[in-house]
């Protein structure tokens, strides 16, 4: 799923957008989820890093502050979120760049140009990897580095990141977080394991050493887990593989 912002003060262009989107999840066959912000202030109160692949932004927004003065305060809190600019003036897009924005649209909106553009920066999305990931504990949100994670347990709808700094725990499902980070060197080793595949010291039998710790592999998961690691550490495996 990817996970967008809107930045429109304007309900006709909501609409629009609206509608755009829908062809767009048809497109690329992918749920996409879109928060709709009415004003600058609203999305700052908002944002968290990590909470959203990607912020379109329109520049002339009928408040204290235009969309580029938006933008420099998200970025203090978030340097690497995609940011797509709206705009009617095709000189402010050069200010853009600026903020590291990774493309502008001009207005008005026309149905080919937006798929293409977001469509676009889904693909660049896609193709950059996850480094980080975002956790609320004990009513603070805390961005951790998934180099840092060992493995994650669950236990009673909870779930237990086995860290460098210690076993954090918050709330969440296991089997959507597995899914989340597929790409990102993590597999589960059975339905209560989530191993970071780079922490993996042998596989023997259906036991795995992760970081000095032996996790049980299931039976069900032990193929898809040794491919999965296979596919990680390439030919180098057959050593940690008996």
């Amino acid at each position: 799923m990817i996970n967008i912002a809107v930045v429109e003060d304007e309900k006709v262009e909501q609409d629009r957008l609206k509608d755009f989107f829908l062809v767009l999840e048809k497109r690329i066959d992918e749920k996409i989820n879109v928060s709709y912000f009415n004003n600058g202030n609203e999305f700052l109160f908002n944002f968290e890093p990590i909470k959203f692949d990607l912020v379109l932004m329109d520049i002339e927004l009928n408040s204290d502050k235009n969309g580029l003065e938006i933008s420099y305060e998200m970025r203090k809190k978030d340097e690497d979120v995609i940011l797509v600019f709206m705009t009617n003036l095709a000189q402010y897009a050069i200010e853009g760049y600026k903020v590291n924005a990774f493309d502008y649209i001009i207005k008005p909106i026309l149905e080919f140009d937006f798929i293409n553009r977001i469509e676009n920066a889904i693909k660049h999305i896609k193709s950059k990897k996850r480094t980080k990931i975002l956790l609320s504990i004990s009513g603070k949100k805390i961005v951790l580095e998934l180099k840092n994670i060992y493995y994650i347990e669950v236990l009673n709808h909870n779930l237990f990141y086995h860290t460098n700094v210690g076993v954090l725990e918050t709330r969440g499902s296991l089997k959507a977080l597995a899914e989340e980070l597929k790409n990102d060197g993590f597999s589960l080793c059975n339905t209560c394991y989530l191993v970071n595949l780079r922490y993996v010291e042998n596989i023997s039998g259906f036991t795995v050493k992760v970081k000095g710790e032996e996790l049980l592999i299931s039976h069900p998961k032990k193929k898809s887990f040794v491919n999965d690691f296979t596919k990680y550490l390439g030919v180098w495996s057959k050593l940690y593989i008996q």
